[in-house]
């Protein structure tokens, strides 16, 4: 069985998060460049991430069996036959036995164990074994008897799972989720149930609709607070709580309870009161709550729990009957005879092994060790019960645990990796692990780069300053996606006669930029401002001191502050008007949103690199039926103390690594294409990806030929245009993508007459060209609509003419029509740089006609539209 290796890991992880970094912003400025990189590489072996890190948790405490409890009346005698999913004879934990006899005495309850502990056991076998009480006498009509309140559907979606299997054979036992994404009708929900749970068959006592549940509410009611607030308000949904079926709730349970906290507890404080003044104004209604951190203070949780539910919670440590807190019990680490230790190669070899039991079995016989439980036999080897003792006390760095337990030895850190896997993965007969243990990465999110700009850099810090070891002032730095300019972001103090210039300490301060640019653009690129007509900014000629940040408007000249006098600014521009975000150029003239970014990488970006790094080296699922499922049955949960961040998180992780699939799979498609021809189209690229994203499952099985070929055409339409042009194919290095070259072809001769050799020539118009496409220039491959929202922020179609530019119908000039374009500001760099004195606008305009006129194979698709006259898009035929 493969496992995951946490060293691989570990290093996979933060490779994926430094390579990250690296994307987040290129500063045209090489030495500052420099500077950033070596802050990065310095940032991630100090602390931008730490790991592996082992811990071991001691396992808990073992009880009665369920049928030991039903042998002494504590369940009902019938629960026996409720036998999907629950052994009757494996022993309970303790704190899960104290929590059964406790609400089966009727006691409200909250579970305070952590994760992985069976809480739901704890709550959830008294709701059934009162269920087949009333089964048993008869009593038990279509009434919802128990709520059970998730903050994430992901949770409640999990917890169905586990219902379809308890009571497959108690038909007459329902259960139902009912949340925002329940349908209304049976056929809908059927539909969606098959779908998200292919093969697996329905049971005929889980209502999956609203009209199903609106006719006969389920026993088993799970839903989440937001969703129990339209339910208390909608006229549709009253039978849940009034009328035939009312009267017979019985218990409440929120679980992880802990979420709730300040504003959203109070919330769900009045909802709770509400939902007891609908269903149990007369009656007595049990409440539970279920958390994996309010149980360090007994009371206070019990305090909490009170305040939540308005209902008495008690804790009294001297009276154990009095206890409505229950934590949980942990088991005392083994003592006694110790034997060993094994050859540190023992461990790796044995977790390989087909039988590793008889294997350690043998190991502590030799050293004299006499027992028939291997898990006892392990438990009591040397070096598993030095790691107990190392790790006693809290988590340990995983390389610090290898030193201790194998200090000569040069493979320390997999044998030491190898012997927790092997006592993770042993039991002993009670079928408790040897080592619970676990492995812990952290990374933070970057807060900003941070430089200096003075001689005796430039040093960059990733963490906030206002002076560099240096001794010079450290600015907030970030760049123009598009150029790389530098710009600063701090505030303006006032100190004395002069303003300085810094980082801010707050997000109150008002926020100043500074722009870096040493050469400003003749205007606006028109092809930006036509498709994205945001506003420009204007830059006001300023000087910064690196010494000190001291600023002041107009000439640079030299610093006037006190003990800084004669040191030469540093010719800056204060760019006005603009508080956050900038979304145009002082150097390139570009204008797009968020066009500068700071070096911050967000929370959700972070944990989403991270996640993907780890997804990908999840081994699949060993049951064939989830591995035959997308991602090989892989699975990956992921939590957040915000319900609302939690909720955006999941689609954006969904969206950032389909990006990832897609670009994966059309790079297949042109390495399948390159192996049967050198000349790659498009075209071809499409259907080579679409046979690779068939044989990994993106596909419906029903979908046709046609219909994965329309959908890997957008995909590569979305990678031509280059909307996420630093993370694409291109942006990456990867590919390059261009115009199809006549192998007849010759350069035009005013191009090559600028000095040029035929392959410069065709850099150049490639250049141009590749100006048009990242605009969204580009004819739409077959099946793929232009107006797609996939093209946000620029839909289509889009059309270009030699001039003449409309904004309302989405056409750009070749030749500006006023101003510039990029391409006549290339054209004009590159001709002052060969020492030309052609004229820029005069050559572009003969490029443009070369190019749709005297082009021996036609780059353009020319149409002659009734309202825009002759217009045209790219053909892009050929990968490079």
């Amino acid at each position: 069985m493969s496992k995951l290796d946490p060293i691989a890991t570990t290093k996979a992880m933060v490779d994926a998060y430094q390579r990250y970094l690296h994307t987040l912003i290129e500063p045209r400025d090489p030495k500052l460049a420099r500077a950033l990189d070596a802050a990065i590489a310095a940032a991630i072996q100090d602390g931008v991430t730490k790991g592996p890190i082992l811990e071991v948790t001691p396992p808990y405490a073992q009880g009665r069996s369920l049928r030991e409890l039903i042998g002494e009346g504590v369940l009902h005698p019938e629960f026996a036959s409720l036998a999907g999913g629950l052994p009757l004879d494996r022993p309970l934990y303790v704190h899960q036995e104290q929590a059964l006899r406790k609400a089966t005495q009727g006691r409200n309850l909250v579970v305070a164990t952590g994760t992985g502990s069976g809480k739901t056991e704890s709550f959830l076998i008294p709701i059934l074994n009162q269920l087949i009480a009333e089964r048993a006498a008869g009593t038990l009509g279509p009434e919802v008897r128990a709520l059970l309140l998730y903050p994430m559907n992901a949770l409640a979606n999990d917890q169905m799972k586990r219902l379809r299997v308890l009571l497959r054979d108690m038909p007459d036992i329902t259960f139902g989720r009912y949340t925002g994404e329940t349908k209304h009708t049976i056929r809908a929900a059927t539909s969606v149930f098959e779908q998200q749970n292919p093969g697996e068959p329905r049971v005929p006592n889980e209502l999956l609709s609203r009209e199903e549940m609106r006719a006969k509410p389920p026993h088993i009611l799970l839903t989440n607070y937001a969703m129990l607030e339209y339910l208390l308000l909608r006229p549709l949904d009253m039978d849940l709580f009034e009328g035939d079926f009312a009267g017979k709730w019985r218990f409440i349970v929120v679980d992880e309870a802990h979420v709730y906290d300040g504003a959203r507890g109070a919330e769900l404080a009045m909802l709770l009161r509400r939902l007891r003044d609908r269903v149990a104004r007369d009656g007595v209604m049990q409440c539970i709550a279920t958390s994996a951190t309010v149980g360090g203070d007994p009371g206070a949780a019990a305090h909490f729990a009170s305040s939540l539910f308005n209902v008495p919670f008690e804790y009294d440590a001297m009276d154990a009957s009095r206890q409505d807190v229950v934590g949980a019990t942990r088991i005392d680490h083994p003592r006694g005879q110790e034997w060993g230790p094994m050859p540190s190669v023992a461990y790796a070899r044995l977790l390989d092994a087909d039988d590793p039991a008889a294997g350690i079995l043998a190991h502590a016989a030799k050293a004299g060790f006499t027992t028939s439980d291997a898990g006892e036999a392990l438990a009591h080897e040397q070096r598993v019960m030095r790691l107990r003792s190392l790790l006693a006390r809290g988590p340990v760095p995983l390389p610090d645990v290898a030193r201790e337990l194998l200090p000569a030895d040069e493979q320390a850190l997999p044998v030491t990796a190898a012997l927790v896997a092997l006592a993770n993965s042993t039991r002993d007969k009670t079928e408790t692990p040897v080592l619970s243990a676990r492995y812990h990465l952290f990374a933070r999110a970057t807060e900003g780069a941070f430089g200096c700009l003075g001689g005796n850099g430039p040093h960059v810090s990733l963490n906030r300053r206002e002076r560099c070891d240096c001794g010079d002032a450290s600015f907030e730095f970030g760049c123009c996606r598009r150029c790389g300019t530098v710009y600063l972001s701090g505030a303006l103090e006032r100190v004395g006669a002069n303003s300085i210039f810094r980082s801010r300490r707050t997000f109150d301060e008002r926020r100043v930029w500074l722009a870096l640019a040493d050469v400003l653009s003749a205007g606006a690129d028109e092809d930006d401002l036509t498709l994205n007509p945001l506003k420009a900014v204007a830059g006001n000629e300023g000087g910064l001191c690196a010494r000190c940040g001291t600023f002041k408007v107009g000439p640079a000249g030299t610093c006037p502050a006190e003990g800084c006098t004669g040191a030469e600014m540093r010719s800056v521009r204060f760019i006005k008007d603009v508080q956050e975000e900038l979304t145009s150029c002082l150097t390139c003239g570009g204008r797009a949103s968020s066009l500068v970014r700071l070096f911050q990488t967000g929370n959700e970006a972070a944990v989403s690199v991270l996640a993907t790094a780890l997804y990908q080296l999840l081994p699949p699922a060993p049951e064939m039926e989830q591995a035959n499922r997308p991602g090989g049955g892989r699975k990956l949960l992921l939590f957040s103390d915000s319900r609302q961040a939690a909720a955006y998180f999941a689609p954006y992780l969904d969206q950032s690594y389909g990006r990832l699939q897609r670009r994966r799979l059309l790079y297949r498609g042109i390495l399948n294409s390159l192996a049967i021809d050198g000349d790659v189209r498009l075209t071809d690229v499409v259907t080579h990806a679409a046979v690779e994203a068939n044989q990994f499952g993106v596909f419906e099985t029903y979908d046709s030929k046609q219909a994965r070929e329309r959908r890997v055409a957008l995909w590569a339409q979305q990678e031509v245009v280059g909307l996420d042009e630093r993370l694409s194919l291109e942006g990456s290095g990867l590919v390059r993508w261009r115009m199809w070259r006549d192998p007849a072809w010759q350069a035009p001769p005013p191009l090559r007459a600028l000095g040029l050799s035929e392959d410069e020539v065709w850099d150049l118009l490639n250049e141009l060209v590749r100006s048009v496409r990242t605009q969204g220039v580009v004819a739409p491959l077959e099946g793929v609509d232009p107006r797609d929202e996939a093209f946000d922020p620029r839909r289509g179609p889009i059309y270009i003419r030699e001039t003449g530019a409309e904004a309302k119908r989405k056409v750009i000039s070749w030749s500006p029509t006023s101003g510039v374009n990029r391409r006549l500001n290339y054209l004009t760099r590159l001709l002052n740089r060969l020492g030309s004195t052609t004229d820029p606008a005069v050559l572009l305009t003969n490029i443009w006609r070369f190019l749709t006129l005297a082009s021996p194979k036609a780059w353009f698709r020319t149409t002659n539209d009734a309202k825009l006259g002759v217009v045209h898009q790219l053909v892009l035929r050929v990968v490079g």
